[in-house]
């Protein structure tokens, strides 16, 4: 659990910090802002998915930790979609 943890924090605070470089778009409150928002979703989403989700379709294992992590990651970088639609 604890290395899911690690990993979804380290990719969501990475996803958070460089998309907007790549799409060059403006952080609409703020780097900060996105960063804690992603990286907070992020951990949470994982740790749903790692207890409660995979399991209950079979996932086991290191299957179980990178679908847990990357799925949380990519939950990221939606919720900077969504603080974008919420400013506009």
């Amino acid at each position: 659990m604890f290395v899911c943890l690690l990993i979804t924090f380290v990719g969501s605070v990475l996803v958070t910090w460089l998309l907007p470089m790549a799409f060059r778009s403006e952080p609409p409150y703020g780097l900060a802002v996105d960063i804690g928002v992603g990286t907070l979703v992020g951990l949470i989403w994982a740790y749903i998915s790692y207890q409660y989700l995979s399991p209950m379709i079979g996932l086991e294992g290191w299957l179980r930790l990178v679908g847990s992590a990357a799925d949380a990651i990519g939950f990221a970088a939606v919720m900077l979609w969504v603080l974008r639609r919420i400013k506009a």
